[in-house]
């Protein structure tokens, strides 16, 4: 069903998920074949990720380069399935709105009023299929590979349900040489990792629990912040040293009525 404004964030029926992995069956069998051709994709695992199952439950975080990139990182975390964030105005559209709710798709509203819907979007995310991915650049940056500054959501969201973060990284560069037009597309999952154990200082829950409310949430978005700029440093620091090609940037993806806009 196409979402309005107001409206729950979370399309999860049992007709829904049926629908929703037929076609996620669909989308897989032509879109590695696809990927492949276009862009000769490769996904690695990095360090424990390679022989660690995905845990349960996690946050997925990763840059936004291409506009397939829900595709890659969909393919790189087969055959689990995740829901994911994106913008309001894709889930309005008549068309593309329906398809990316029934593959999972949460739109994140511009109202500040409805951050606790937002939260319990998450929470039922990761309560069903155990995932959400965030992009937290807040929209896609065609070919940039200077990741730009983190929103602190996923961070947030991950100190508060108490789940690891997994960076998943788009790596762009040009296929045959620096000459060549064709994109090389490689996608690096990096290890889990539990937000707490980033900081310095790491946050008491024992404490929290002995905190008023209003103040916890304060301490958990101060802490957030400082976790996503890791986060950020972890991410940027594998795409410079697996040798990314940064003269592919064009800019922020022209906006689209229906789609972005």
């Amino acid at each position: 069903m196409r979402y309005r404004k107001g409206a729950s964030l979370v399309s999860d029926t049992a007709i829904s998920r049926l629908i929703g992995d037929v076609l996620l069956a669909f989308i897989g069998l032509i879109a590695w074949p696809l990927c492949h051709l276009l862009y000769n994709i490769k996904i690695e695992k990095i360090g424990r990720a390679k022989t660690e199952r995905l845990p349960s439950r996690a946050v997925l975080v990763s840059n936004h380069c291409m506009p397939l990139d829900p595709v890659f990182h969909g393919l790189s975390i087969l055959p689990r399935r995740t829901f994911f964030t994106l913008l309001e105005e894709t889930c309005e559209a008549p068309v593309i709105g329906p398809l990316v709710r029934l593959l999972g798709g949460i739109p994140l509203p511009r109202n500040r009023n409805r951050l606790g819907d937002i939260e319990m979007a998450v929470e039922h995310a990761l309560n069903t299929r155990g995932l959400v991915h965030f992009y937290p650049e807040g929209e896609c940056f065609l070919g940039n590979q200077d990741i730009f500054p983190f929103k602190a959501g996923a961070a947030y969201f991950a100190i508060k349900f108490g789940v690891p973060v997994i960076p998943i990284v788009t790596i762009l560069k040009r296929a045959n040489g620096r000459k060549s037009k064709r994109i090389q597309v490689n996608v690096h999952m990096l290890e889990p990792i539990m937000p707490l154990a980033l900081l310095d200082k790491p946050l008491s829950l024992s404490s929290m629990a002995k905190n008023p409310a209003q103040e916890n949430s304060r301490e958990m978005l101060s802490r957030a912040i400082e976790c996503t700029r890791k986060f950020h440093a972890l991410m940027q620091a594998e795409i410079d040293f697996s040798g990314c090609d940064k003269s592919l940037y064009k800019g922020p993806m022209p906006r689209i009525k229906g789609v972005n806009d």
